[in-house]
């Protein structure tokens, strides 16, 4: 019986989905559409950070980037000067609908609150992915991401690429070592300048662009008129329904490292507390990131705390003299001396400072290092790591191999809901929310209305309750 590549994937995806509960998902679907070996691969988004995505992924030589879809035809006009030969699509549907015999793979690069519905319809056709962070908006989605993946076994990979630099690789590498002994501490911290500090204003209505579908950009997001400046591109990140404000943009690259070093897997942390600080206009202040927060896990004890309770503290105030937070939105000072008493210098606007019953592990965020000194300050040496492939080219490589990426869905996921439990107390600020992560709830109704999302008619996400 002749069986075409669709058939084949739809009868792979079941053989894999039945050996889930032995192998977790794998091995994987790895059938590749060239004669040559090569991956075929498409881009859900084109701009901004997709075109970076798009880039960094080309350069590997085993990858053929076949097709790219773009709600905004500036962007998608300049991939296809750089692409000539490729398929290009305005709606992500219609290009899984139509090379979804020919694809084997692709990354999603777009705001979030289309990530889980583009992701999972891919997954479930048999694709791997590489899905941009913060991956999810809620626990929910989190969770359904997982299990999909799962019952799908595809290779997939959270974009949290400074897993594959030095610095990131010698903070895990130094704390699994334990030569500073159990963990107390984890201090994550992003002070710079970004356009998520601008001010929280109310929208001012424009005509949509010709170049741009609005209606396909909202998604699943609310019904709302286009304003110029204010959603499209990048100033999303700020509204609560389209982006998750500033530690879902930064949080899941700096937690990352700590989270493997620390061998959290699925672990969650007990409870959670958050103060925040917004410039908003009143009738938006609802709807809008704040423009600083401190966030505190506590967390029960793991081995790599000798069983006795450690804390993850946030801080994403601004440390900028034209524009400085308050005291309390910034780390303590003790971390500032700790960075400039050591080869660093100074304290990097963004990185992480992990305290240890021996001493500290500095990092700064994207360095091609980190250090660690004793509680005497003296410089203690740290493991050095191997030349590593890029968290891109590792994603290639493991589809084309059938093998776990360094952060798939198996565990980012269980990460990223740590994430969103802080961004939950970020809506219900002040109060001390216990998380019961069997029950997945917590002890605050107005927190547990957070779980969940609504969505725009006709965008629910297949599968997903509601």
């Amino acid at each position: 019986m002749k069986v075409n590549r669709r058939k084949f994937i739809g009868l792979g995806s079941a053989f894999v989905a039945g050996c889930c509960t032995k192998n977790g998902g794998f091995p994987a679907i790895t059938a590749v559409r060239s004669p040559n070996g090569l991956l075929c691969h498409a881009s859900i988004g084109t701009g901004n950070m997709a075109w970076g995505d798009i880039n960094s992924l080309c350069t590997h030589k085993k990858i053929e980037m076949a097709a790219f879809c773009d709600v905004d035809a500036n962007f998608l006009a300049r991939v296809k000067t750089k692409f000539p030969n490729a398929h290009f699509y305005r709606d992500w549907r219609e290009l899984l609908e139509t090379e979804g015999d020919a694809i084997d793979s692709l990354n999603v690069s777009v705001p979030d609150h289309h990530h889980v519905a583009i992701d999972t319809a891919a997954m479930k056709r048999g694709k791997h992915v590489y899905l941009q962070k913060p991956m999810a908006k809620t626990i929910q989605e989190a969770e359904f991401l997982r299990r999909t993946a799962a019952e799908c076994g595809v290779v997939t990979q959270m974009g949290t690429q400074y897993n594959a630099y030095p610095a990131d690789r010698q903070t895990v590498a130094t704390l699994k070592s334990g030569i500073l002994g159990p963990v107390e501490h984890v201090y994550l911290f992003s002070t710079r300048k970004g356009l998520s500090r601008r001010r929280r204003q109310v929208p001012k209505l424009a005509p949509v662009p010709k170049t741009l579908d609005w209606q396909l950009w909202l998604g699943s997001a609310a019904e709302r008129p286009y304003a110029e400046g204010v959603y499209h591109p990048l100033i999303w990140r700020i509204w609560r329904d389209l982006g998750s404000g500033w530690i879902g943009d930064i949080g899941c690259h700096l937690i990352a490292a700590p989270w493997r070093g620390l061998d959290l897997g699925k672990g969650a942390p007990r409870d959670v507390w958050a103060e925040t600080l917004t410039d908003a206009e009143d009738s938006v202040k609802d709807k809008v990131w704040p423009t600083a927060a401190h966030i505190i896990w506590n967390f029960d004890g793991i081995p790599a705390s000798d069983g006795k309770p450690f804390k993850f503290e946030w801080f994403d105030g601004c440390s900028e003299p034209d524009n400085l937070a308050p005291a309390q939105f910034r780390p303590p000072a003790e971390i500032d001396a700790l960075f400039a008493a050591s080869s660093f210098k100074k304290r990097p606007h963004e990185g992480k400072a992990i305290k240890c019953v021996n001493g500290w592990l500095l990092q700064p965020h994207a360095s091609q290092k980190a250090i660690a000194v004793d509680l005497k300050g003296k410089e203690v040496e740290i493991p050095s790591v191997s030349p590593a492939p890029t968290h891109y080219h590792e994603f290639v490589d493991c589809c084309l191999a059938g093998t776990r990426a360094a952060t798939d869905f198996a565990w980012s996921t269980y990460m990223r809901e740590c994430v969103i439990v802080g961004e939950i107390a970020e809506r219900v600020v002040g109060s001390k929310l216990a998380w019961d992560a069997k029950t997945r709830r917590f002890d605050n109704p107005a927190a547990n209305a957070f779980l969940v999302r609504p969505y725009r008619k006709g965008w629910e996400i297949p599968g997903l309750p509601i």
